[in-house]
């Protein structure tokens, strides 16, 4: 691999500790020789620079330098510090190329404020010390949402790669600018919607420092997969992390570029494990072609080192997006952005390859929040709830699309992807009541190995605890823990004397857990206690009326080598009490006018609010009764036949009931058998000559009032 920056000089083996008195974080090089060295930097969570396959550069203080010479680690220190790396602190000149904070916000500000038909700047939120988090939407219609593949740009997640901020920001000018000249770049911004942030952790940067004021490592503070690693002491416990997530939860990206210093490196997911993941095809082919631009190393994270909890794990583990680290060089800006303007535009060119539609409601054609599976790449992604659009991926071959939303049946599609064209499958659903968990909000699967944690003996994925039960689990690990999102759609409630929903466990045997409720992912959350196996809960037996998240620890015993180890979920499932409705009023079809002593034939239909299979009760007011016809199916229609014998008019009367005999209102229908001529006449000429009977007494009785 090519190292990420020259190594002028090698220190002795003895290191002047007072010289470094006051120092905070040293680079320092660290031999491979050992097998084992590289696990216990990992596991003690020194931040790397960069790893060969002769030695690791790390930061490192003077008190962890200590603890490397105690663990005859042979540490070298490099430099003092990382602005003497970069040649900055002799040459602080070298820093004006960069933009600063107030800078860069002027700059983006400059971009929307003259470019104001393609370009809007949206302040996402703050920093710990409050500084603003910029976003800058570029595409055709900034001001609203479209059916358009969605592509995020970011830089700057360590305060002190400052080239990571300059990339985003010459894209942003190179798409304005040159929107009106270049037909490509125009598609581009016409046909995606291009998101923006230069600068993910202002206050480092304003320090010249790889975390935030806090002193985290935002690239270690995401929730898939969290380690604690870079003092984090939590998953997304940071603002601007936050920031960032909730970000990607209101825009469904379907590619991501994430860019750090110092290094030549195309870096793609998994970083937390070796595994290849669901989309790989795809990933690894676009990961091929970036490098192809700047001739970069290109490698799964993992198989650079691991790191847990960072940006891109979270993208794809808890949102489908699939995302990439940009190890670029930290100096000379004109060169780094020859290397990588031609593999970013091509990135967010092919943001919309494969497949991609707009989900609706069957009744109403309104958007629905869904989730879309492909059986032979099977990792969600999301419609944009208030478009219902999704994009999805693929390579030209045959798939079966499974189209998920709560509140709704599911459907499943074949599709064929061709070469060159991209596919439309558009999907409306029909209302069920089918709820279930419908994306991981954040995990942590205990791994009990030293480095490489490779998760060996749990190959199972968090999304495995979405959808429907189907026999596929995610094993927590011994101790380990997932927090599942239900939806809005899917938001637990307590249902008055009813079970309010169920945890499917399996896997073989009963494992045990606790259960905890929330209406917010970050809680505060109300225990419902310890759990094994599949298990349903009623709200009313807590303190608690809804909830949206659900988080699920592992009990902590048992064996953690074991097989999918800690309990394994398969789903969770808000249960909606069941109530039936009777079939609506029958519609009757028929002639209105028959002949004596003729057959006929009369169609009787319903719909039952349940779709359920109904009976038909028909009266025919000759003294025939036609008693409970079926089963039929919803919606069909039957056909009876009849024959009356009395002329006159007759109504018929009809109703429905379910499989459960709750019966609808009685429906009527009206139709005549007429008299001839001459049954006609005769009945004219008897009720004429009745009134003229009576005609003689009403003149007596009116001459009596005189």
């Amino acid at each position: 691999m090519i190292l990420l920056f020259a190594l002028s000089f090698a220190q002795g083996s003895v290191i002047n500790y007072q010289k470094f008195d006051k120092l905070d974080q040293a680079i320092v090089k660290i031999p491979l020789s050992n097998p084992s060295t590289l696990g216990k930097i990992i596991d003690n969570d020194f931040a790397i620079l960069e790893i060969n396959e002769n030695n690791v550069i790390i930061f490192s203080t003077i008190q962890e330098i200590k603890w490397l010479e105690a663990q005859n680690l042979n540490p070298k220190i490099l430099f003092d510090d990382y602005s003497e790396m970069m040649g900055w602190k002799e040459n602080p000149e070298l820093l004006d190329d960069f933009h600063s904070y107030s800078e860069l916000t002027s700059e983006l500000q400059d971009i929307a404020s003259t470019y104001p038909s393609i370009a809007k700047i949206y302040n996402l939120g703050s920093s710990v010390q409050g500084r603003t988090i910029w976003g800058l939407k570029i595409t055709d219609y900034p001001d609203i949402e479209e059916n358009e593949a969605e592509v995020r740009i970011c830089g700057c997640h360590h305060g002190n790669e400052l080239m990571s901020v300059e990339l985003p920001l010459m894209l942003a000018w190179l798409l304005v600018e040159n929107y009106e000249s270049d037909p490509n770049i125009q598609d581009l911004v016409d046909e995606r919607e291009i998101w923006i942030i230069p600068l993910v952790n202002p206050d480092g940067r304003e320090m010249t420092s790889r975390y935030n004021a806090n002193g985290v490592d935002l690239n270690r503070d995401y929730g898939y997969m969290w380690g604690g690693e870079g003092g984090s002491p939590s998953p997304f416990s940071q603002p601007e992390t936050k920031v960032i997530r909730n970000h990607a939860i209101d825009n469904n990206f379907v590619f991501s570029l994430s860019f750090h210093t110092s290094g030549d490196v195309v870096n793609y997911i998994w970083n937390y494990k070796g595994d290849p993941v669901a989309d790989n095809e795809v990933v690894a082919a676009l990961s091929e072609q970036y490098g192809s631009h700047n001739n970069y190393w290109v490698v799964e994270g993992y198989d650079w080192y691991q790191t847990r909890g960072d940006t891109n794990d979270f993208s794809y583990g808890c949102r489908g997006d699939i995302d990439w680290t940009i190890e670029v060089q930290n100096s000379d800006i004109p060169q780094a952005w020859d290397y990588n303007r031609d593999a970013i535009l091509e990135i967010i060119d092919a943001a919309d390859i494969g497949l991609k539609g707009v989900i609706t409601d069957f009744n109403t054609g309104l958007p629905v929040a869904a989730t879309i599976w492909v059986e032979e790449v099977y990792w969600p992604c999301f419609t944009d709830p208030k478009i219902g659009d999704y994009h999805k991926p693929l390579f030209p071959g045959s798939y079966n699309v499974i189209v998920r939303a709560n509140g709704y049946q599911e459907q499943t599609h074949q599709v064929v992807i061709s070469e060159g064209v991209t596919t439309e499958l558009d999907v409306s659903l029909s209302p069920e009541d089918n709820f279930y968990a419908e994306q991981v909000t954040l995990c942590n699967f205990y791994d009990p190995y030293g480095y490489p944690n490779n998760f060996q003996n749990n190959p199972t994925e968090a999304i495995s605890a979405l959808g429907p039960p189907e026999g596929i689990c995610a094993s927590l690990g011994k101790g380990g823990y997932i927090i599942l999102d239900m939806g809005e759609e899917g938001i637990i409630i307590d249902h008055e004397d009813s079970v309010d929903f169920k945890i499917y466990e399996e896997g073989g045997s009963d494992d045990s857990y606790d259960v905890y409720l929330s209406s917010n992912w970050t809680g505060p959350w109300t225990y419902l206690g310890l759990a094994t196996g599949t298990t349903e809960f009623d709200l009313n037996d807590f303190s608690i009326d809804q909830a949206q998240f659900i988080k699920i620890v592992d009990d902590n015993d048992g064996d953690a080598y074991e097989t999918n180890p800690g309990v394994d979920i398969d789903a969770i499932q808000h249960i909606i009490p069941f109530v039936n409705n009777p079939p609506l009023i029958p519609e009757i079809d028929g002639p209105k006018s028959v002949n004596q002593g003729v057959e006929y034939n009369f169609s009787f239909s319903t719909t039952d609010p349940e779709s359920d299979a109904v009976y038909y009760y028909i009266i025919w007011d000759d003294g025939y009764i036609e008693s409970w016809i079926g089963p039929n199916n919803s919606g069909e229609k039957i056909n009876v036949s009849h024959t009356w014998v009395n002329k006159g008019i007759h109504t018929i009367k009809a109703k429905a009931k379910d499989i459960y005999n709750e019966e609808s209102k009685f429906a009527e229908f009206e139709i005549e058998i007429p008299r001839s001529k001459f049954e006609s006449r005769m009945f004219f000429s008897r009720f004429f000559e009745h009134y003229l009977n009576f005609f003689p007494k009403l003149r007596n009785i009116l001459d009596s009032l005189k």
